[in-house]
């Protein structure tokens, strides 16, 4: 009796089968901006992919739209923390006296490296702040800005959501067609259990 695929053994077959083709990456789409590592981007993308077990054109092109949503999120929250900082240099260096040989640049760079070095203790301690205060200071100034991008975050978010709900059904209806699968095994198992019972019957 030849022997009937199980559950398991389609389940094995289909997490082995290659991924489709990135449709993105066929028609060209360059998906960073200046500056962006590309070998970062694909290396997060594949992660995606892997974890979300996309396999087919539909799962893979909506695991690529999940993947630009999160990467988007994540440059809004860089470009707030960007924001801030470079506040927070021009609030500090904006009543140092002209002459002086702290630069605005430099702060900035300090401070987004999340380094205190000693020019940056003295510009604190000429302008009378410490790095809570003057933290305090640039989000106030610029909290329109920090409130557009958390709207562009909270759009994504709402992207986000729709596009899983799209992923979970691509990837349902394959689930589904697996258990027609199994399904339409185990029929063809038991159709044969019942044409060899028969022929027994027939010859006793």
């Amino acid at each position: 009796m030849n022997e009937q695929p199980t559950s398991d053994s389609i389940q094995s077959n289909s997490i082995k089968v290659a991924a489709a083709p990135s449709i993105s990456r066929l028609l060209g789409v360059v998906p960073i901006l200046p500056g962006e590592s590309a070998d970062l981007y694909q290396a997060s993308l594949d992660a995606l992919i892997e974890e979300l077990g996309a396999r087919s054109v539909l799962q893979v092109y909506l695991a690529e739209k999940i993947h630009e949503c999160l990467w988007w999120m994540r440059r809004y929250e860089e470009q707030k923390r960007a924001t801030v900082t470079t506040e927070m240099a021009s609030e500090l260096t904006s009543g140092l006296f002209s002459n002086s040989r702290i630069s605005e640049t430099e702060i900035r760079n300090t401070l987004m490296a999340n380094k205190v070095d000693n020019v940056l203790k003295k510009a604190l301690k000429t302008q009378e702040h410490t790095l809570e205060s003057l933290r305090q200071v640039a989000m106030a100034g610029r909290q329109s800005d920090i409130l557009q991008l958390d709207q562009q975050i909270a759009l994504q978010t709402k992207i986000l959501a729709a596009l899983q709900a799209s992923y979970e059904v691509a990837f349902n209806r394959k689930t589904n067609v697996e258990r027609l699968q199994l399904q339409n095994a185990l029929i063809r198992r038991n159709l044969h259990s019942i044409e060899v019972d028969a022929e027994e019957l027939s010859q006793a």
